[in-house]
């Protein structure tokens, strides 16, 4: 089940207030990029559909990942693994987001992020 897409912002003040007071997005939550340390934005537009927005000096132009929520990310991950992806991240746990999640590049080499959430995650719509 497609649970988000990332993208860069360099500019994630002024993306947040743009989709939130111009589109109806709402704001779940603030958090921290695990491997930057910089800041990151979970939001849900009207319909559920979430947006993840990091916080990067520079955008390189590019979708940064593709999530698919799963039941066991220790055993997706384990399963792509065997099909040929490459591991990025192994599954550890998201603690603002009250989930589990790894990241792996798929052998066209785009990201792919797994993701499951605890029934009382921040995250879920």
């Amino acid at each position: 089940m497609l649970d988000h897409v990332g993208t860069e912002e360099a500019d994630i003040d002024a993306r947040v207030r743009f989709l939130t007071q111009v589109l109806g997005h709402r704001l779940l939550r603030w958090g921290t990029h695990v491997v930057t340390g910089r800041r990151i934005a979970m939001l849900a537009d009207p319909a559920g559909m979430k947006l993840e927005l990091m916080e990067v000096d520079a955008v390189r132009g590019e979708l940064d990942h593709v999530a698919y929520r799963v039941p066991d990310v220790d055993a997706a991950h384990a399963a792509l693994l065997a099909s040929g992806c490459t591991e990025i991240r192994a599954p550890f746990d998201l603690l603002a987001a009250r989930a589990r999640s790894s990241l792996l590049a798929e052998p066209t080499g785009s990201r792919l992020q797994l993701v499951a959430y605890a029934p009382d995650s921040p995250d879920l719509t």
